[in-house]
């Protein structure tokens, strides 16, 4: 099968439950959202040269992209515009290039901690078909983990997830759904972005091998009005009302983030949800590939 990535790297996840823990990224291209609300007041489009402050034509590889600030900050994984810097390879391919970040002890170090294998994008789900025949590749034999980071607002086939399945309990590993729906103030219509039936979905998973949560960014009171709402509608639909849920500052940047983390911190308390802290924002402020 045939793949199309934009990075592979290995760096600490960053957001929600498994935040520290060694993990290595394959984003995969291509997205059904732009989410151009994000950090852009001024509604500027976020391919722009004047929202990027660099035009994607003069840039040679991923690791020459500065900070990006207005709209989605990976944009460079989905957008036309970025095209040039992407990859394209089989399986095999793909699994080489995991191999060359993986830390010196592989999957699983002498601690016995494990290191996670994160497919986000983009939107991952998107490459849905192919993701099973990937994670049965002989180079994957040792992964126990895998973390599927989506906005949960494709359709999931049966084939798709019985195949996780068959994944998970073949390994005795696990998936971890890390949903993150997509609020209004990312500029993504409500109809198409909030898709309880796919969170129920996700959740045909044997429960030993499946964890799954949600993530929201917020910045104000709507914000929070707004995940409550939304919630409720996964609530109704099935979802446990014991699944976590995370609130993340809204912010590409760590100045962005420093200036809203203690609102969001506090309103966290008021509205009973989790705080999550960016921490790729402070440790590695938000550089490319870490």
């Amino acid at each position: 099968m045939k793949y199309q990535w934009s990075e592979v790297f290995l760096s600490i996840e960053g957001e929600a439950k498994w935040s520290g823990h060694p993990t290595v990224y394959i984003r995969f291209t291509r997205c059904n959202f732009s989410c151009k609300g994000f950090n852009n007041p001024d509604n500027i489009e976020p391919a722009s040269e004047r929202a990027l402050g660099f035009s994607p034509q003069l840039i040679n590889t991923i690791s020459e992209i500065p900070e990006i600030s207005v709209g989605c900050d990976s944009i460079y994984s989905w957008h036309k515009d970025f095209q040039h810097l992407w990859h394209q390879g089989d399986e095999h391919v793909l699994a080489a290039e995991v191999t060359k970040v993986l830390p010196s002890y592989g999957w699983k170090s002498n601690t016995g901690q494990e290191v996670i294998l994160s497919l986000t994008g983009g939107e991952p789900t998107l490459h849905a078909k192919s993701i099973p025949h990937l994670l049965s590749t002989p180079e994957f034999d040792q992964i126990k983990h895998v973390l599927i980071e989506t906005n949960c607002s494709v359709p999931l086939s049966e084939t798709f997830i019985t195949a996780l399945d068959d994944w998970a309990q073949n390994r005795n590993g696990r998936i971890t759904w890390s949903n993150s729906p997509k609020l209004k103030a990312s500029g993504e219509p409500f109809d198409k972005a909030i898709k309880p039936e796919i969170a129920l979905m996700q959740r045909k998973i044997t429960p030993k091998h499946c964890t799954q949560y949600f993530k929201f960014v917020c910045c104000n009171d709507d914000d929070f009005q707004e995940v409550q709402y939304v919630m409720e509608q996964y609530y109704r639909a099935g979802v446990p009302r014991n699944v976590e849920v995370y609130i993340m500052p809204m912010a590409c940047t760590e100045q962005q983030q420093k200036s809203v983390m203690q609102d969001v911190a506090m309103k966290c308390l008021d509205y009973g949800f989790i705080y999550c802290h960016r921490i790729q924002n402070t440790v590695f402020e938000n550089a490319i590939g870490k």
